[in-house]
């Protein structure tokens, strides 16, 4: 059962990793398109567009707390799966 847990674990880093890209994708497109003015106040304009993309956050999260819960099935299992949910916790705020 614990072993499940990191599964899980590993395949919701793996969705909040693809939606973060995905997000952040479109974030950049909509950045070139704009002019100069909206260029230089875009941080305002992309809390109010895409806000969304911190509820991809909460995937994260709760995928950190799955891996937590593996405790005492495969070591490297584990490693990999606390390793990927934290990219993905950071990856949602550093906007890469």
């Amino acid at each position: 059962m614990k072993a499940r847990f990191l599964d899980f674990s590993i395949l919701l880093s793996v969705i909040s990793l693809t939606l973060t890209i995905a997000i952040n994708y479109q974030i950049a497109k909509e950045y070139l398109r704009v002019d100069g003015k909206t260029q230089a106040l875009y941080g305002i304009k992309e809390m109010l567009q895409f806000s969304y993309q911190y509820y991809v956050a909460g995937i994260g999260l709760l995928s950190a707390f799955l891996a937590f819960l593996g405790k005492g099935s495969d070591t490297s299992k584990k490693y990999i799966a606390v390793i990927m949910s934290l990219v993905a916790l950071i990856i949602v705020f550093l906007g890469v």
